[in-house]
């Protein structure tokens, strides 16, 4: 049985994102996360996250965040802990209009957890499929699997997260599922309402770091660099 999609989350914020290099000292960068302006500590307990890429044919979702189109989509299957077995998963469809980022949540209910092979995988696309009832055909493209840290400012207006131990998986068209990717860069991220962009942007220039554009997603899917979302 599956939650009925009107009941969701929606989330509407601006994210920005760095990539961490190998060369960065990961204990001295998060010191300086504490230290800055933001005086971010760590809100929630670590927790491992894997997600399921879902994209049609023609790769439209990688093809719209390539060409820089305005409004993107994709869509995305996310679980927590155990990478190998699907458990309580959720639909996440995220959009972004110019700078700013949407996601609506969709609490999904299995019977049983199910396992992340290929007959697991048929499985599970064949519920979102039916939940989406979009026109397009959409196929498990990727997955990427990664330790997420959290942490919240002090006026507890700005979330930032901090991903390590990346990987992935490519799902379409490969016959061996234990093949992966492990990337050696790490990601921070800000995320907040819109209302605070002046704020975030003021105090930015105490994190020596480089913005850059970032997307698991497109990455990983097409086997370039790093750069996560």
């Amino acid at each position: 049985m599956i939650n009925n999609l009107s009941k969701n989350i929606s989330i509407d914020r601006f994210e920005r994102k760095w990539v961490v290099g190998r060369n960065v000292d990961i204990n001295t960068f998060l010191i300086a996360i504490y230290r800055s302006n933001f005086m971010f500590t760590e809100s929630y307990d670590a927790r491992n996250i894997n997600t399921i890429y879902f994209d049609d044919m023609e790769y439209s979702s990688i093809s719209e965040n390539l060409d820089g189109v305005m409004l993107k989509k994709k869509y995305r299957l996310r679980w927590y802990g155990n990478s190998k077995i699907i458990s309580k998963p959720q639909l996440e469809i995220k959009s972004k209009i110019g700078n700013i980022c949407k996601k609506k949540v969709f609490p999904i209910e299995i019977l049983e957890d199910i396992k992340l092979n290929y007959e697991g995988l048929e499985k599970i696309s064949n519920i979102v499929l039916e939940k989406l009832k979009i026109s397009k055909i959409l196929f498990p493209i990727l997955s990427t699997h990664y330790l997420r840290y959290y942490f919240i400012s002090s006026n507890k207006h700005i979330r930032a997260t901090f991903d390590e131990n990346l990987k992935s998986h490519q799902l379409y068209g490969i016959h061996n599922l234990d093949f992966k990717r492990n990337f050696n860069n790490s990601i921070f991220e800000i995320k907040y309402n819109k209302n605070y962009d002046n704020y975030v942007k003021k105090n930015l220039k105490d994190i020596s770091l480089r913005m850059s554009k970032s997307s698991k997603y497109v990455v990983t899917a097409l086997d370039k660099p790093v750069s996560f979302s």
